[in-house]
């Protein structure tokens, strides 16, 4: 295994997965390894446990759950495929601008506005509701070809198994078809690094040692950048991080459910700037359901019977920097007062929105709050740069890791449009003398 690569990708998430397929398109010779599977039957509830860390139950040492993705193309394949452009205010301190490379992932991921039958006749009705409680409701891009989706379906969080949904697949599937190695199951433990150069990655697959050399090495292997780092002497990778805090709220309005109307398709992002979070149509299904209900305890489950009259609404905030990656899965992460605010904020707000769709008040439920989107453990300003490239020459990262604080709303777009801006860079790295 001493054949040199050019860049080797280090993660299939939708980073990963970008950096591979656009160095691949510029004729460079490119590995990619994921310590993951690809596991393929979608629109289950068992691909999401699959396509999770320990069947999706990664809680912190102070009991709060957080989900971190094991699978060829990450958390992609579980993402509702709402579309949420590159926020301006959290790049543009670092002078990082992504607006070229946001439409050009635009074009790629086929980003646009859902039909109504495919919006689904609960989420047309909560639109209404919420505009008549004085909020600024509307339809929201996804990355979901309308022509490929099943009216009625609204299993995107399961996998989809239509394929209408886009994810980090089809970059990498992409870039294996014009020349990329994939190597699946290849859990990369360490840099390998000659005088302050990344020149190469160590690890296992299958239970064999190896190793692979290459000119640009890439970390995009979320919380393992942590220890991948760390044991290359990279002791502030992990101290801090972010996971955009979110929580449930559904009630029982006459006539409709959730079920089978796709997720994030309506909503708003109106609070974003001004309070931090994000306020969308989207519920547990009966899986995830019955396991936040035993989370609240014993007492909670007898409302599992009722899973099926809930029509729901979440709210997802920017949390603060705040905890650290340990060992293995271990982390602490804490629920700030801060975060617990804006929580609670956007948990009335839903509250009023239900009330004017017609739901009783005593049938409204909160769930537990989780984490959707471990981020921001290797920062750009601490960890890497402006062009994402740590202290260690030649050793990048590129996923949500080095997102300067937490993006509080759906992360792909920017993903894809950070991995596009670094290949343009890395590009210009490789041909420099």
């Amino acid at each position: 295994m001493t054949e040199e690569y050019d860049v080797i990708v280090v993660g299939s998430g939708v980073g990963g997965a970008t950096v591979a397929r656009e160095m691949v398109r510029t004729g460079r010779k490119v590995l990619l390894l994921e310590r993951g599977g690809r596991f393929n039957m979608m629109g289950v509830s068992f691909t999401m446990g699959v396509m999770l860390r320990r069947f999706g139950m990664t809680l912190s040492r102070e009991g709060n759950h957080v989900t971190f993705a094991d699978n060829y193309g990450g958390a992609s394949n579980l993402a509702a495929g709402c579309a949420f452009p590159p926020p301006a205010s959290v790049f543009a301190p670092f002078g990082i601008d992504l607006r070229e490379e946001a439409e050009d992932a635009r074009k790629d991921m086929r980003i646009g506005k859902l039909p109504d039958e495919l919006v689904g006749a609960a989420n047309l009705r909560l639109l209404d509701a919420a505009n008549a409680a004085g909020y600024h409701w509307e339809k929201l891009d996804n990355f979901i070809d309308s022509g490929a989706c099943l009216a009625g379906c609204g299993d995107c969080m399961l996998g989809c198994k239509t394929g209408a949904k886009w994810t980090a697949r089809v970059y990498g599937d992409e870039a294996v078809r014009l020349g990329a190695v994939l190597r699946l199951y290849a859990g990369v433990t360490e840099v390998i690094v000659e005088n302050g150069r990344a020149i190469g990655v160590r690890g296992k697959r299958l239970g064999r040692s190896f190793e692979y050399f290459g000119r640009l090495v890439v970390l995009s292997a979320g919380m393992d950048n942590t220890h991948i780092l760390r044991r290359a002497g990279i002791r502030e990778a992990g101290l801090g991080f972010c996971c955009d805090w979110l929580q449930f709220v559904g009630g029982m309005i006459p006539g409709i459910t959730s079920i089978g109307s796709n997720p994030m398709t309506v909503g708003t992002f109106e609070h974003y700037e001004s309070d931090g979070m994000v306020v969308v149509p989207v519920f547990p299904n009966w899986a995830q359901f019955l396991v936040m209900l035993g989370m609240m305890g014993p007492s909670h489950l007898l409302k599992f019977t009722d899973f099926w009259k809930y029509t729901g609404i979440m709210v997802k905030i920017r949390d603060e920097t705040a905890g650290e990656i340990h060992e293995g899965l271990s982390f602490t992460k804490t629920i700030t007062a801060t975060d617990r605010k804006k929580l609670d904020k956007g948990i009335g707000i839903i509250r009023h929105i239900l009330r004017e769709a017609g739901a009783r008040e005593d049938s409204i439920l909160a769930l537990k709050p989780s984490g959707a989107h471990p981020a921001a453990t290797c920062r750009i300003g601490e960890v890497v740069d402006t062009n994402l490239e740590t202290r260690i020459r030649n050793l990048h990262c590129c996923d949500a890791s080095v997102l300067p604080s937490a993006l509080g709303a759906p992360l792909m777009w920017t993903l894809a449009a950070l991995g596009k801006r670094l290949s343009k860079h890395l590009d210009r790295r490789l041909d420099s003398p």
